[in-house]
């Protein structure tokens, strides 16, 4: 057994040993507390004003600029994606699910005193305000618009503006109407003349914004994934549905149905309908079908009013108008015959005495009573009178290149030019819709 002495040792060494622990412990736990405090201090908003910032660890958090929190420079280069397709991109699949946005903070407000017709006024000389773009920035303009590069040396007819009567627009402003146009889809239903009116928004909006935005010329459809945007064209010439006999090319309007391309624009924000150039040639079509019975010697006023009251009834039954706003774009004047667009290189006077052509006059004043009959809303952009007065801006020997043709194309149109007007009144309407909340 252990003498008393040795015990006491025993103990006093286990009270050192421990006490060291302790010490140890002790250190090393107010060296972590330190560190802790450091991190913290080095943090801006947690920094107290009386203590200076320790000169070690700094680098831990090195001082930087908080910025806002930007999207990936994304390009489109996939079709957008449709109710009927899948993709597995989700931000291609959300080009046209997605919610429209509501923040306007980057649109422009335009203060409007009063409206008025802006279909009525005269074309002002402005080399200033046009052109509103450069051809050049649209590389995919179709041959029959691309007048300058197929050899048009005058650039006058680019340089005129619509100048209305009795009010002001607002000028044309693409980055406005990309914002107003935002998480949108677009629709442009029509012929030849129609999908002109969209090589000419596509390239408005393009122009604006060439590395946010793809054209796909094959399926004519405009996208900005950054805007959320698509803006397409349909091909349906005559509205009414075309049946083709492929035997023995037999073709036959029905006029109890429309086209299937125009059921594909159900759901778009905004669709733009135009006809009528087709039904003024006889040789476009052989025969009418009518409540199942085949007519061959129907009058163009008897076909097209019925043709027109199929789309109408169509519009009532399936376009929600508080959610859609239709636009149906009126004629577009040809200039061949009597006043021929061969080499025009000025507009015609706005007090000259004009009369359309008796088909031309059949086709405006019927588009004109279906509007005026119909239940549901339809905006009319009445752009005749104003297109009728400028012969001198056709594509007429210049679509195409190296085509020298007796019969020029007095028709159609170059771009800069005339349809670019009418997406500036399209614009404008707009306009002055949002600002008086209709």
């Amino acid at each position: 057994m252990a003498s008393y002495p040795a015990i006491i040792r025993r103990w006093w060494w286990l009270l050192g040993f421990a006490g060291f622990v302790l010490v140890l412990l002790f250190v090393f736990g107010n060296n972590s507390d330190d560190y802790d405090i450091s991190v913290l201090q080095n943090m801006p908003d947690m920094q107290s004003p009386n203590k200076k910032e320790p000169s070690e660890s700094s680098h831990l958090f090195p001082n930087s600029e908080l910025k806002p929190c930007m999207p990936l420079n994304l390009t489109y280069t996939e079709k957008p994606a449709t109710s009927s397709s899948s993709s597995s991109d989700p931000l291609s699949a959300g080009l046209k699910n997605a919610e429209p946005s509501n923040n306007f903070d980057n649109v422009k407000p335009i203060k409007i005193e009063e409206r008025c017709n802006v279909f009525e006024g005269k074309w002002v000389y402005d080399p200033k305000e046009s052109p509103l773009y450069d051809s050049a920035m649209c590389p995919f303009l179709s041959d029959r618009a691309s007048c300058q590069g197929n050899g048009r040396q005058d650039k006058e007819y680019e340089r005129w503006r619509w100048e209305v009567n009795e009010c002001k627009i607002p000028r044309f402003d693409a980055k406005d109407l990309l914002e107003r146009l935002r998480g949108k889809r677009v629709v442009l239903v029509g012929d030849s003349i129609g999908f002109g009116q969209w090589e000419s928004l596509a390239c408005l909006l393009h122009s604006a914004i060439p590395h946010e935005s793809q054209v796909d010329v094959r399926n004519r459809i405009f996208t900005s994934k950054s805007y959320n945007l698509m803006v397409e064209s349909l091909w349906a010439e005559f509205l009414v549905e075309v049946l083709l006999n492929k035997t023995s090319g037999t073709k036959i309007l029905n006029l109890d149905a429309l086209s299937p391309a125009v059921s594909k624009s159900k759901g778009a924000d905004i669709i733009v309908f135009n006809t009528g150039h087709w039904w003024m040639n006889r040789q476009r079509w052989d025969w009418f079908l009518f409540k199942q019975k085949l007519y061959t010697d129907m009058k163009l006023d008897r076909a097209f009013k019925l043709a027109m009251r199929t789309w109408g009834r169509w519009i009532e039954k399936n376009v929600d108008t508080s959610r859609t706003t239709v636009f149906f774009r009126g004629m577009s004047p040809s200039h061949s015959g009597r006043q021929k667009c061969y080499r025009a290189t000025k507009p015609i006077k706005n007090d000259e005495t004009l009369k359309l052509k008796k088909s031309e006059s059949i086709i405006k004043g019927i588009v004109e009573r279906t509007i005026r009959g119909m239940r549901r809303p339809v905006r009319y952009l009445n752009i005749t009178r104003l297109t009728e007065l400028r012969k001198d801006a056709h594509s007429s020997i210049y679509w195409k290149k190296k085509q020298f043709k007796a019969g020029p194309d007095c028709s159609h149109w170059c771009l800069p030019g005339v349809p670019d007007t009418w997406n500036h009144l399209l614009y404008a309407t707009l306009a002055f819709d949002a600002s008086w909340g209709t």
